[in-house]
């Protein structure tokens, strides 16, 4: 069976309370990539030097246009991380996480695991970095336009206790938890519905070769009301590409 991170178990749970309560009891079936690594089997070499210099940005040719025009419930919009509220056109949970993948967290060529489902609404998929060995388990769901969305994204390597999935949040956003990755460093950025970048700020977690205290205060230009999310960030000591993501859904107030 494969280790799930607290954040994940916790905002399926949340989303399955706050959302449509019709979570089956069990976790989605098993996938095709290997079981997730133990944080001790990545810690970066201590006696590299490169420092990743790539933040990635939402690619504007991934993001849905031709958008429906209604949008969704609050309480639905609320857990909703990929793509704006009322505005997925993916009718198969496949294009809401390659979407989520390739254009929102900036994966390059990617390795994708077949859909785990939950329930009828619901499941995830195991995402890896081409070459890498970390897993960033993306969450999906339905909603009630009959269309799929990431719900938020986790790995054994980022382990977010504050914010919670849903919370309303202000500008400084404080962020907290552990987290293992090269150098210690990892990004956080706050985002708007539409996966533009608010403000982004460098927080220190761990070097190795355990998780380590991460926290932090993220000041961000933004909008006093909608949705949003949280996003983590860290990066190879290999090539300064993307490793792993961990994407919470928030409420600006």
């Amino acid at each position: 069976m494969r280790a799930k991170s607290k954040w994940t178990t916790a905002v399926a749970a949340a989303a399955c309370v706050g959302l449509l309560g019709a979570c089956s009891p069990g976790g989605p079936g098993d996938g095709e990539m290997s079981p997730t690594p133990g944080p001790t089997t990545t810690a970066p070499s201590p006696t590299a030097t490169a420092t990743p210099s790539r933040t990635p940005s939402p690619d504007p040719t991934t993001m849905p246009t031709d958008a429906p025009d209604a949008s969704l419930p609050a309480e639905e919009a609320a857990f909703v991380v990929y793509p704006a509220p009322g505005a997925s056109v993916f009718d198969e949970p496949g294009g809401a996480v390659d979407g989520f993948a390739t254009g929102y967290a900036g994966f390059e060529a990617p390795e994708i695991s077949e859909f785990m489902q939950g329930d009828a609404n619901s499941g995830e998929f195991e995402v890896m970095a081409a070459g890498g060995s970390i897993v960033t388990t993306v969450l999906v769901r339905r909603m009630s336009d009959d269309a799929w969305y990431v719900i938020g994204s986790a790995t054994p390597n980022i382990q977010v206790a504050e914010p919670a999935a849903a919370a309303e949040v202000s500008s400084p956003l404080t962020v907290a938890g552990e987290a293992l990755a090269f150098e210690g460093n990892v990004v956080v950025q706050v985002r708007d519905s539409a996966g533009e970048v608010l403000g982004q700020e460098p927080v220190t977690g761990s070097g190795g070769p355990d998780l380590g205290p991460l926290s932090g205060e993220i000041a961000y230009d933004g909008p006093a009301a909608g949705q949003g999310a949280a996003v983590f960030l860290t990066y190879s000591a290999r090539d300064g590409s993307l490793e792993q993501v961990a994407a919470v859904p928030v409420v600006f107030g």
